[in-house]
Protein backbone atom coordinates (compact mmCIF):
# COMPACT_ATOMS: atom_id res chain seq x y z
CA UNK A 1 0.00 0.00 0.00
CA UNK A 2 2.80 2.44 0.94
CA UNK A 3 4.17 1.86 -2.37
CA UNK A 4 1.53 2.56 -4.31
CA UNK A 5 0.68 5.61 -2.56
CA UNK A 6 4.42 6.58 -3.10
CA UNK A 7 4.55 6.22 -6.82
CA UNK A 8 1.02 7.68 -7.63
CA UNK A 9 1.70 10.78 -5.73
CA UNK A 10 5.11 11.05 -7.18
CA UNK A 11 3.70 10.41 -10.92
CA UNK A 12 0.71 13.37 -9.98
CA UNK A 13 3.34 15.66 -8.99
CA UNK A 14 5.26 15.03 -12.49
CA UNK A 15 2.38 15.24 -14.12
CA UNK A 16 1.85 18.80 -11.81
CA UNK A 17 4.95 19.85 -13.21
CA UNK A 18 4.78 18.74 -16.70
CA UNK A 19 1.32 20.89 -16.96
CA UNK A 20 3.10 23.70 -15.33
CA UNK A 21 5.62 23.62 -17.89
CA UNK A 22 3.59 23.48 -20.66
CA UNK A 23 0.51 26.52 -19.85
CA UNK A 24 2.25 28.72 -17.43
CA UNK A 25 4.80 31.43 -18.52
CA UNK A 26 8.22 31.17 -18.16
CA UNK A 27 8.58 33.91 -15.49
CA UNK A 28 5.42 32.66 -13.35
CA UNK A 29 5.99 32.06 -9.60
CA UNK A 30 3.55 29.32 -9.84
CA UNK A 31 5.69 27.11 -12.16
CA UNK A 32 8.56 27.08 -10.15
CA UNK A 33 6.59 26.44 -7.03
CA UNK A 34 5.38 23.06 -8.27
CA UNK A 35 8.61 22.00 -8.83
CA UNK A 36 9.39 23.13 -5.55
CA UNK A 37 6.81 21.34 -3.97
CA UNK A 38 7.60 18.08 -6.12
CA UNK A 39 11.14 17.66 -5.03
CA UNK A 40 10.57 19.10 -1.56
CA UNK A 41 8.11 15.80 -1.12
CA UNK A 42 10.49 13.27 -2.81
CA UNK A 43 13.43 15.02 -0.35
CA UNK A 44 11.08 13.97 2.61
CA UNK A 45 10.04 10.85 1.42
CA UNK A 46 13.93 9.71 0.98
CA UNK A 47 14.14 10.77 4.12
CA UNK A 48 11.18 8.76 5.67
CA UNK A 49 12.23 5.74 3.78
CA UNK A 50 15.91 5.97 5.51
CA UNK A 51 14.63 6.26 9.04
CA UNK A 52 11.95 3.51 8.86
CA UNK A 53 14.50 1.64 7.08
CA UNK A 54 17.36 0.88 10.12
CA UNK A 55 16.54 -2.91 10.98
CA UNK A 56 16.81 -3.56 7.20
CA UNK A 57 20.68 -3.21 5.94
CA UNK A 58 19.84 -2.66 2.43
CA UNK A 59 17.30 -1.01 2.73
CA UNK A 60 18.38 1.46 4.40
CA UNK A 61 20.81 2.07 1.56
CA UNK A 62 18.46 1.94 -0.83
CA UNK A 63 16.78 5.87 -0.39
CA UNK A 64 20.29 7.72 -0.06
CA UNK A 65 20.70 7.72 -4.01
CA UNK A 66 16.84 8.92 -4.24
CA UNK A 67 18.11 11.51 -1.21
CA UNK A 68 20.99 12.52 -3.48
CA UNK A 69 19.23 13.02 -6.67
CA UNK A 70 16.42 14.56 -4.83
CA UNK A 71 18.50 17.19 -3.35
CA UNK A 72 19.67 18.33 -6.56
CA UNK A 73 16.30 18.54 -8.30
CA UNK A 74 15.36 20.77 -4.50
CA UNK A 75 18.82 23.27 -5.77
CA UNK A 76 17.26 23.60 -9.17
CA UNK A 77 14.24 24.83 -7.95
CA UNK A 78 15.37 26.69 -5.26
CA UNK A 79 17.88 28.56 -7.82
CA UNK A 80 15.02 29.12 -10.19
CA UNK A 81 12.65 30.53 -7.74
CA UNK A 82 15.20 32.76 -5.32
CA UNK A 83 17.66 33.59 -7.87
CA UNK A 84 15.66 33.81 -11.29
CA UNK A 85 17.26 37.33 -12.35
CA UNK A 86 20.70 36.68 -10.98
CA UNK A 87 21.62 33.03 -11.93
CA UNK A 88 21.67 33.23 -15.91
CA UNK A 89 18.84 30.33 -17.68
CA UNK A 90 22.11 28.56 -19.46
CA UNK A 91 22.95 27.67 -15.84
CA UNK A 92 19.51 27.17 -14.35
CA UNK A 93 19.12 24.60 -17.60
CA UNK A 94 22.75 22.70 -16.92
CA UNK A 95 22.02 22.38 -13.77
CA UNK A 96 18.52 20.45 -14.69
CA UNK A 97 20.51 18.28 -17.22
CA UNK A 98 23.17 17.41 -14.25
CA UNK A 99 19.97 16.45 -12.67
CA UNK A 100 18.56 14.24 -15.04
CA UNK A 101 22.02 13.07 -15.65
CA UNK A 102 22.12 11.81 -12.31
CA UNK A 103 18.94 9.96 -12.28
CA UNK A 104 20.25 7.99 -15.51
CA UNK A 105 23.63 6.90 -13.66
CA UNK A 106 21.26 5.67 -10.49
CA UNK A 107 18.56 4.22 -13.08
CA UNK A 108 21.50 2.12 -14.80
CA UNK A 109 23.26 0.99 -11.35
CA UNK A 110 19.91 -0.27 -10.03
CA UNK A 111 18.98 -2.26 -13.47
CA UNK A 112 22.50 -4.27 -12.99
CA UNK A 113 21.44 -5.45 -9.26
CA UNK A 114 17.83 -6.02 -9.31
CA UNK A 115 16.93 -9.59 -10.41
CA UNK A 116 12.79 -9.15 -10.81
CA UNK A 117 10.75 -7.76 -13.69
CA UNK A 118 10.97 -4.02 -11.76
CA UNK A 119 14.24 -3.78 -13.20
CA UNK A 120 12.88 -3.42 -16.45
CA UNK A 121 10.09 -0.87 -14.95
CA UNK A 122 12.99 1.01 -14.05
CA UNK A 123 15.38 0.88 -17.27
CA UNK A 124 12.73 1.93 -18.82
CA UNK A 125 11.91 5.26 -16.93
CA UNK A 126 15.03 5.92 -18.38
CA UNK A 127 13.31 7.05 -21.83
CA UNK A 128 11.74 10.36 -20.35
CA UNK A 129 14.53 11.00 -18.48
CA UNK A 130 16.72 10.96 -21.52
CA UNK A 131 13.83 13.13 -23.45
CA UNK A 132 13.83 15.67 -20.39
CA UNK A 133 17.85 15.73 -20.75
CA UNK A 134 18.14 15.69 -24.65
CA UNK A 135 15.59 19.22 -24.08
CA UNK A 136 17.76 20.88 -21.36
CA UNK A 137 20.89 20.49 -23.25
CA UNK A 138 18.54 21.93 -26.59
CA UNK A 139 17.79 24.88 -24.25
CA UNK A 140 21.32 25.46 -23.56
CA UNK A 141 22.22 26.76 -27.61
CA UNK A 142 18.35 27.31 -28.23
CA UNK A 143 17.43 29.65 -25.54
CA UNK A 144 14.31 31.35 -27.43
CA UNK A 145 12.82 28.87 -28.79
CA UNK A 146 9.30 26.90 -27.59
CA UNK A 147 10.33 23.52 -28.72
CA UNK A 148 12.83 22.01 -25.72
CA UNK A 149 10.06 23.73 -23.53
CA UNK A 150 7.58 21.36 -25.50
CA UNK A 151 9.74 18.47 -25.19
CA UNK A 152 10.63 19.05 -21.13
CA UNK A 153 6.58 19.37 -20.80
CA UNK A 154 6.19 16.05 -22.83
CA UNK A 155 8.73 13.59 -20.93
CA UNK A 156 7.98 15.06 -17.28
CA UNK A 157 4.73 14.10 -18.65
CA UNK A 158 5.53 10.75 -19.41
CA UNK A 159 7.88 10.21 -16.02
CA UNK A 160 4.66 10.96 -14.35
CA UNK A 161 2.20 8.43 -16.44
CA UNK A 162 5.18 5.91 -16.10
CA UNK A 163 5.52 6.14 -12.63
CA UNK A 164 1.72 5.68 -12.12
CA UNK A 165 1.80 2.46 -14.32
CA UNK A 166 4.52 1.38 -11.79
CA UNK A 167 2.43 1.90 -8.92
CA UNK A 168 0.08 -0.53 -9.99
CA UNK A 169 1.94 -2.61 -12.04
CA UNK A 170 4.15 -3.78 -9.13
CA UNK A 171 2.27 -3.39 -6.48
CA UNK A 172 -1.12 -4.40 -6.88
CA UNK A 173 -2.13 -7.87 -6.90
CA UNK A 174 -4.16 -7.83 -9.84
CA UNK A 175 -2.90 -5.82 -12.35
CA UNK A 176 0.89 -7.67 -11.86
CA UNK A 177 1.76 -9.47 -14.72
CA UNK A 178 0.36 -13.54 -14.79
CA UNK A 179 2.52 -15.74 -12.67
CA UNK A 180 4.16 -12.76 -11.16
CA UNK A 181 3.98 -11.94 -7.54
CA UNK A 182 5.14 -8.92 -5.19
CA UNK A 183 7.88 -10.38 -2.56
CA UNK A 184 8.45 -7.68 0.53
CA UNK A 185 11.13 -7.24 2.67
CA UNK A 186 11.46 -5.13 6.32
CA UNK A 187 11.56 -2.03 4.25
CA UNK A 188 9.30 0.23 1.73
CA UNK A 189 12.48 0.37 -0.37
CA UNK A 190 13.49 -3.50 -0.53
CA UNK A 191 11.11 -4.96 -2.69
CA UNK A 192 11.26 -7.47 -5.77
CA UNK A 193 8.80 -8.46 -8.17
CA UNK A 194 9.54 -12.77 -8.66
CA UNK A 195 7.48 -14.82 -10.94
CA UNK A 196 7.15 -18.13 -11.10
CA UNK A 197 9.30 -19.53 -14.22
CA UNK A 198 11.17 -18.48 -16.66
CA UNK A 199 8.17 -17.89 -19.67
CA UNK A 200 6.52 -16.06 -17.00
CA UNK A 201 9.53 -13.80 -16.32
CA UNK A 202 9.83 -13.01 -19.94
CA UNK A 203 6.46 -12.59 -20.21
CA UNK A 204 6.47 -9.83 -17.11
CA UNK A 205 8.92 -8.20 -19.32
CA UNK A 206 7.80 -7.63 -22.68
CA UNK A 207 4.51 -6.25 -20.60
CA UNK A 208 6.02 -3.70 -19.53
CA UNK A 209 7.96 -2.93 -23.01
CA UNK A 210 4.14 -3.03 -24.28
CA UNK A 211 2.88 -0.67 -21.81
CA UNK A 212 5.51 2.15 -22.37
CA UNK A 213 4.64 1.38 -25.77
CA UNK A 214 0.90 2.50 -24.92
CA UNK A 215 2.23 5.50 -22.91
CA UNK A 216 3.86 6.68 -25.64
CA UNK A 217 1.28 6.46 -28.07
CA UNK A 218 -1.45 8.21 -25.67
CA UNK A 219 1.05 10.92 -25.07
CA UNK A 220 1.19 11.80 -28.93
CA UNK A 221 -2.45 11.72 -29.03
CA UNK A 222 -2.84 14.07 -26.44
CA UNK A 223 -0.14 16.26 -27.59
CA UNK A 224 -1.42 16.57 -30.93
CA UNK A 225 -4.73 17.09 -29.23
CA UNK A 226 -3.51 19.94 -27.02
CA UNK A 227 -1.86 21.58 -29.88
CA UNK A 228 -4.77 21.79 -31.96
CA UNK A 229 -6.83 23.06 -29.29
CA UNK A 230 -4.77 25.58 -28.54
CA UNK A 231 -4.32 26.99 -31.73
CA UNK A 232 -8.15 27.04 -32.66
CA UNK A 233 -8.13 28.63 -29.26
CA UNK A 234 -5.64 31.49 -30.94
CA UNK A 235 -6.91 31.43 -34.09
CA UNK A 236 -10.30 31.91 -33.48
CA UNK A 237 -13.93 30.42 -35.03
CA UNK A 238 -14.24 31.04 -38.92
CA UNK A 239 -10.75 33.08 -38.79
CA UNK A 240 -8.65 33.18 -41.85
CA UNK A 241 -5.12 32.38 -41.30
CA UNK A 242 -1.94 31.71 -43.54
CA UNK A 243 -1.83 32.18 -46.71
CA UNK A 244 -5.01 31.58 -47.55
CA UNK A 245 -6.74 34.71 -49.27
CA UNK A 246 -11.18 34.27 -49.73
CA UNK A 247 -12.28 34.88 -53.07
CA UNK A 248 -13.99 38.25 -52.37
CA UNK A 249 -10.67 39.86 -51.55
CA UNK A 250 -9.60 38.19 -55.46
CA UNK A 251 -12.05 39.93 -57.00
CA UNK A 252 -11.91 43.49 -54.90
CA UNK A 253 -8.02 43.45 -56.56
CA UNK A 254 -9.39 42.96 -59.60
CA UNK A 255 -11.98 45.56 -59.82
CA UNK A 256 -12.20 48.70 -58.07
CA UNK A 257 -14.63 50.16 -55.12
CA UNK A 258 -16.39 52.36 -58.12
CA UNK A 259 -16.58 50.07 -60.54
CA UNK A 260 -13.41 50.65 -62.87
CA UNK A 261 -10.96 48.10 -63.05
CA UNK A 262 -7.45 48.21 -62.55
CA UNK A 263 -4.20 46.42 -63.49
CA UNK A 264 -6.04 43.13 -64.56
CA UNK A 265 -7.96 45.13 -67.76
CA UNK A 266 -9.22 48.45 -68.63
CA UNK A 267 -12.70 47.36 -69.67
CA UNK A 268 -14.82 44.43 -68.00
CA UNK A 269 -14.80 41.02 -69.67
CA UNK A 270 -18.36 40.20 -71.60
CA UNK A 271 -18.83 36.98 -73.06
CA UNK A 272 -19.69 38.69 -76.61
CA UNK A 273 -17.15 40.77 -76.90
CA UNK A 274 -14.80 38.35 -78.60
CA UNK A 275 -17.46 37.42 -80.70
CA UNK A 276 -18.28 40.61 -81.64
CA UNK A 277 -14.91 41.63 -82.64
CA UNK A 278 -14.55 39.05 -84.89
CA UNK A 279 -17.51 39.34 -86.77
CA UNK A 280 -16.04 42.77 -87.35
CA UNK A 281 -12.91 41.63 -88.89
CA UNK A 282 -14.74 39.28 -90.89
CA UNK A 283 -17.15 41.22 -92.39
CA UNK A 284 -17.91 41.51 -96.18
CA UNK A 285 -17.61 44.54 -98.26
CA UNK A 286 -20.21 46.51 -98.86
CA UNK A 287 -21.95 45.80 -102.43
CA UNK A 288 -22.00 48.69 -104.79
Amino acid sequence: MAGTLSYSMAGAGFLAVSLAELLLPRSSPLRRLSSLLVSSLFLLYSITSFLLSGDDALGSVLPLPLLSLSSLFLLHSLSSLLLPHILPSSLLSLLSASSFSLELLLLSLRRVDATGIESRYFSLLSVPSLLCLLSDLASLFLPRSPHPRLARAAGLALHGTWLLQMAFSLFSPSAIAHGCFLKPHSSWSNYTVRCKGHAEYHRGRALATLQLNCHLALLLVAGVALYAFLQGRKKGVGGATGGYRPIGKEVQMMGGSDGSYGSYGSSPFMLGSDEEEEGKAVAPPPVV
